[in-house]
């Protein structure tokens, strides 16, 4: 397993998920109705799967927003050329270690596969519950055919949270290990949503891999509020030219809370583009937010237009943030930015709100919370974006900013 003395793993100490108990997690049903009721979608979503301890709940589940020929559920029903196909194919190559540690550990797999020229117009929503202490290694695997266009919402959160902002049911000494394998054709268009609301004592490890073809697009909006310790790898590969990535994500970093974001971003064809967002805020001295975005577009991916920014609030002294934003250029007719800022909030706004009556707690919350929401909007739904509005809420209960 890697070390600190890994240069991707500099910043985040692994030994203590290490020690960790990695017995299975045990999958309990108590609480499951209530908190999928309390977890739904403002929209009318195409199927809702709720995945409990990384095992498909199908009593809960409901698939009957589906059209023809498109499938969502477990592995043993899916078809199985598209499984042998994509199963595996990036995770063993790139996934990283606890990705090799998921595909070990998994009991299921949710596969999303939507044939060509299809349109979704509704969301898939895959609803991940953590009931306790043990290892739970959620999967998902999405192929989307030449042309298909949808949509995919992952959420994670504890079994009996009630959306309220306080997640419960997931006790100290859990982990997660999640991986979501992503492998578009030509032509083919994902949003995806990844929401991390996960109860404290949860040691969360995500890796999202993607395969882009010739002129796909893949949307990615993250939120990770959750958690202790926390570290999402995100690759992403365009494999054709007039490719379209976009990354959007914000992370509120609380009391002894770590989240680490680590991006790969390959361009390998011309007129590509891709556009990263990264925004993290840590709102205590024991609090840290890592970030290493490498983008790196290679000789052959000429009239590419590359954008990265990051942009870090810290809200208390001794708080930190480490951060690499990392831009390789090799091809010489191309568009490319990259900047990083690390700031407190502005005095000058703070004032604004104070001389308006609002007391200054709320004023805080309100920068704060608006310093995330260009993130948070982009999840296009009134009630996962109130959930999220909640968690950041609760988290911020005891900001004053006079530490």
């Amino acid at each position: 397993m890697p070390t600190t003395r890994n240069e991707e793993y500099r910043f985040t100490d692994v030994s203590p998920v290490l020690q960790l108990s990695l017995t299975p997690a045990g999958g309990a049903a108590d609480g499951v109705a209530a908190t999928v009721a309390a977890h739904g979608l403002q929209r009318a979503a195409a199927a809702t799967v709720v995945v409990v301890d990384g095992v498909i709940d199908a009593q809960h589940s409901s698939m009957g927003g589906l059209p023809a020929g498109v499938y969502v559920g477990g592995m043993a029903g899916a078809p199985q050329d598209v499984v042998s196909f994509a199963l595996g194919a990036q995770s063993r190559s790139r996934g990283g270690a606890f990705a090799l540690l998921n595909g070990a550990a998994a009991r299921d797999v949710v596969v999303v596969h939507v044939p060509a020229s299809t349109v979704l117009q509704a969301p898939i929503h895959v609803l991940h519950l953590s009931s306790g202490a043990g290892a739970a290694a959620p999967r998902l695997l999405a192929v989307l055919e030449e042309g298909a266009t949808a949509e995919v919402v992952e959420e994670f959160g504890g079994l009996g949270s009630s959306g309220d902002g306080a997640p419960r049911g997931a006790a100290a000494g859990s982990l997660t290990t999640a991986v979501a394998e992503i492998e578009l054709d030509d032509g083919a268009a994902l949003k995806h949503s990844y929401v991390q609301l996960e109860g404290r004592g949860v040691a969360h490890w995500k890796a999202t891999l993607v395969n882009q073809g010739r002129e796909s697009s893949y949307s990615l909006t993250e939120v990770s509020v959750g958690g202790t310790t926390t570290r999402h790898d995100v690759s992403v590969e365009q494999l054709g030219e007039r490719t379209h990535t976009n990354m959007r994500s914000f992370l509120l970093c609380g009391d002894s809370q770590l989240h680490d974001l680590h991006s790969k971003l390959k361009l390998d064809h011309p007129h590509g583009e891709a556009d990263q967002l990264h925004k993290c805020i840590v709102s205590s001295a024991t609090g840290r937010g890592v970030f290493d975005g490498n983008v790196r577009v290679n000789r052959l991916a000429q009239k590419t237009d590359a954008q990265q920014l990051s942009r870090n609030l810290l809200l208390v002294p001794r708080a930190t943030v480490n951060v690499k934003p990392n831009l390789q250029i090799i091809a010489d007719d191309v568009k490319c930015t990259h900047g990083c800022t690390v700031s407190d909030l502005e005095e000058e706004e703070l004032f604004y709100l104070r001389a308006r009556g609002i007391s200054a707690e709320v004023a805080r919350q309100l920068l704060v919370y608006s310093f995330g929401r260009e993130v948070v909007q982009q999840l296009r739904d009134e009630s996962l974006e109130a959930r999220v509005q909640a968690a950041v809420r609760a988290a911020l209960a005891s900001f004053t900013g006079e530490q």
